[in-house]
């Protein structure tokens, strides 16, 4: 009789794997209806046991046959009064790895009239003489009510989060023989969420042994896949899932059949079998599964759906919010990531840590030849930092300055039509100030920028009011990637001269860059050069600011009317016949511009990109090294030139497969260097970062900092890459707000922090770091995160 009670109850597990969710799993309808065919089937053999044990009459055996019979009826009515399915609850589901939706677990009860109904029957029994078959109803009704009891109630404390009490009721259930296996899983998930781990594995290795004592047929493979799913062996779970042809539990088996696959890193096969779920809803496990592949635009369409479950809303708002920092909607998820921390202060931490680490896409080579193209060189920023680098530098006297620094094609670099300054008032000061400015600009030109950088920030103290000097300090900073101080410089400049118009263009182009308004700058500069009668209105400056306002059609009518052959308008023309797709002027341009400067680095990783062939990177990759290992380059550029000489041709080496060569070299350099010793040190410590050796980087990068002084942005920035891929997440934080201080524009220095912020738990400043950022689109070149 216990045997047949056991077959009628309904069966509720909750499984659980480590550090995730539980996952329960319920009866139906048709299983209880199924039930109670296997019990009329069975109830012979109990008849056939009993007659056996107790060597009962005929007589008797009838009698026993009747009662059992009617049990048989009460019990299955109650089973079908009691069976059914309440709908699913949502659980939250980590971004990176989804979890298994739980639903409410369903207690069963007897009524207790029906008890009383089942006693009344054994006391008949008894008074008519049947004491033994009488005797053996009260056992099996108290020892299965009792059973049945502690394990519902061990299901409703586990619902409740009391997962201590839990474990004490499966074990009474447990203590009497009956529902082992089931008992056991359960007990064995609140192990789990105790972090009990030696009570987990005595429980999970006892639900094991007793899953062919307590499981029939129908359920041997599902118990058995939910076992081998808690111990990690997944792949024997998912080939139990397979043997299993029962159509009981059908739903949940499809449920636990993706999560497996999630884990195995089979996203695709994972959506298709959620998608055979029927009986919950699947909108949160979908919408985080498609946010694992990247699939952002699907997986918000599925979470925003997810929302109807208020219960599990403030987990689904936290994963939106995660996807908009990844696709660059800061200030939205500002906005919710500040109604969640309002709501709780360690929620956001607690349910979805995150790891601030290293964009892989920048130092793998596989994904950075797979994702290399032309548009993400020739992007806004790289664009203007080209123009920057051609750009000449302006004297008081072009003519002597050329001669003081001639050598080689570098007069190239000195604009031969500056005007003297009326601000200097005798030849005597013009001839001071052109030595002191010649002198700067030799530095620049012979790869000694931050040199120049720091003379020029000393002539300005002598001449402040002078737009020469602000211009060329300006270039260094632009050429230095220090944005916001080369924005400041060029609008002095401008603002000192407005006839300098290719300062106020560059002004607007570094505005651009530190995400700086620049439309009340535009229209002055715009209306002052129509109102100049001296200025040619087809001229540079004009189709420079049309470039920063993406007027294809401007660019197109100065490609077909400039033929000024000067290094910046060659540069210009290739920056205009890309964006316009005029490929033909672009090959022309580039190779003009390699016959005026066949050895400067840039020129030649110009042309190479220029000829990028998408469809053959792997060629492209060799073409590469034959030019760069082949061509007599002015390698002086890569230690102390302008940085995007640096980025650039580093990012070529790695997709050519040349950056350890390349290390190798530098390493030899600074060897037997004794002058430039600093710049080589840049150089080496970037590229580090792009071979792995983050912590040689990070050595270095303390070095320049703490002990040489290089305390500008970039620097500053770079650093705390370097800490981030050495693992030192406080230097990093120290770092970028350095940088933030010398920069507060600085976008990459913001978003970075932040990560870090979020990471460590400091929700409000990660909030006002997103904040600054707005819904910009920006993508960070060095950092993102993953969820821990």
């Amino acid at each position: 009789m216990a045997d047949e009670l056991k077959e009628q109850q309904e069966v509720v597990i909750q499984e659980k794997d480590p550090n995730e969710d539980i996952i329960p799993i319920e009866s139906s309808d048709e299983r209880a209806k199924e039930q109670k065919q296997e019990t009329k089937e069975e109830t012979p053999q109990e008849s056939e046991g009993a007659k056996s044990k107790f060597k009962l009459t005929k007589k008797l055996l009838m009698l026993i046959g009747a009662s059992i019979l009617i049990f048989i009826l009460l019990i299955t009515a109650l089973i079908a009064a009691f069976s059914g399915s309440d709908e699913p609850e949502s659980q939250v589901i980590e971004l990176e790895e989804p979890k298994l939706i739980t639903p409410p677990t369903i207690t069963q009860k007897f009524q207790s009239s029906k008890i009383d109904s089942m006693l009344i029957k054994a006391n008949k029994l008894y008074e008519s003489g049947n004491k033994a078959e009488a005797l053996k109803i009260y056992e099996n009704i108290a020892v299965y009510n009792e059973s049945l009891s502690n394990y519902n109630l061990g299901v409703s404390k586990m619902n409740q989060g009391l997962f201590k009490d839990a474990i004490n009721s499966f074990k009474d259930a447990i203590a009497n023989n009956e529902n082992i296996a089931v008992s056991a899983i359960n007990l064995a998930v609140c192990a789990l969420e105790i972090n009990d781990e030696r009570l987990f594995e005595y429980y999970i290795d006892l639900a094991n042994a007793f899953i062919n004592r307590d499981s029939d047929v129908n359920l041997y493979e599902f118990y058995n896949a939910l076992v081998n799913y808690y111990r990690g062996y997944y792949i024997e779970a998912l080939h139990a899932l397979d043997l299993s042809n029962s159509k009981y539990y059908t739903s949940q088996k499809e449920y636990l059949r993706s999560k497996i696959l999630s884990y195995l890193h089979e996203d695709q096969k994972a959506i298709q079998a959620i998608k055979a779920v029927e009986d919950y809803d699947i909108s949160l496990p979908l919408g985080l599964l498609h946010a694992r592949l990247g699939e952002y635009k699907e997986a918000k369409k599925y979470l925003n759906k997810a929302l109807v479950d208020e219960k599990n809303a403030p987990s689904t708002y936290l994963a939106i919010s995660l996807i908009d920092l990844k696709t660059g909607e800061f200030g939205s998820a500002a906005k919710t990531l500040k109604m969640l921390n309002d709501f709780n202060s360690t929620f956001v931490r607690d349910t979805y840590p995150i790891k601030t680490v290293l964009n892989p896409e920048l130092f793998d080579i596989n994904l950075a030849q797979n994702n290399y193209d032309l548009t993400k060189f020739f992007d806004q920023n790289s664009l203007y930092q080209i123009l920057f680098y051609f750009t000449p530098y302006k004297a008081f006297n072009p003519k002597q300055t050329i001669e003081y620094i001639r050598k080689g094609g570098l007069s190239l670099f000195v604009d031969e039509s500056s005007i003297a300054d009326e601000y200097l008032e005798t030849s005597g000061i013009v001839s001071k100030a052109n030595v002191m400015l010649s002198q700067a600009i030799f530095k620049a030109l012979n790869n000694k920028l931050r040199e120049a950088n720091s003379d020029f920030l000393e002539i300005t103290k002598l001449y402040p009011n002078h737009s020469i000097v602000q211009f060329n300090l300006a270039l260094t900073f632009a050429q230095l990637g220090d944005f916001a101080q080369a924005y400041k410089h060029f609008v002095t400049s401008y603002h000192l001269d407005p006839s300098n118009y290719i300062a106020g263009a560059y002004a607007i182009m570094a505005a651009k860059m530190i995400g700086r308004d620049a439309k009340r700058l535009t229209k002055e500069v715009m209306d002052t050069m129509d109102t100049d009668t001296n200025l040619d209105q087809d001229n540079i400056y004009k189709a420079m600011i049309q470039l920063t306002q993406g007027n294809q059609g401007a660019l197109n009518d100065w490609l077909d009317k400039n033929y000024n052959e000067s290094v910046l308008n060659i540069v210009f023309n290739i920056i205009c016949a890309y964006i316009t797709d005029r490929n033909d002027i672009v090959i022309l341009a580039t190779d003009k511009l390699n016959q005026k400067l066949p050895n400067d680095v840039l020129t030649n990783i110009i042309y190479s990109v220029t000829r990028f062939d998408v469809k053959n990177i792997k060629n492209y990759a060799k073409d590469i090294q034959v030019k760069f290992l082949t061509t007599k380059l002015d390698k002086g550029t890569l230690y102390g030139g302008a940085t995007i000489i640096k980025t650039e041709y580093i990012k070529l080496l790695q997709i050519a497969g040349l950056l350890n060569i390349e290390r190798e070299s530098i390493i030899k350099d600074l060897k037997i260097s004794s002058d430039n010793t600093k710049d080589i040190l840049h150089t080496l410590a970037y590229l580090s970062l792009f071979t792995g050796h983050y912590e040689e980087a990070y050595t270095i990068y303390n070095e320049l900092v703490n002990t040489e002084k290089e305390d500008d942005a970039n620097t500053l920035f770079l650093a705390s890459v370097a800490s981030i891929g050495a693992n030192h997440p406080d230097s990093a934080i120290a770092y970028l707000e350095l940088a933030k201080l010398t920069n507060p524009t600085y976008s990459e220095a913001r978003l970075a922090l932040g990560f870090l912020y979020q990471e460590v738990g400091n929700i409000d400043a990660a909030i006002t770091q997103y904040s600054g950022l707005g819904d910009s689109k920006y993508h960070s070149q060095f950092f993102t995160f993953r969820l821990e």
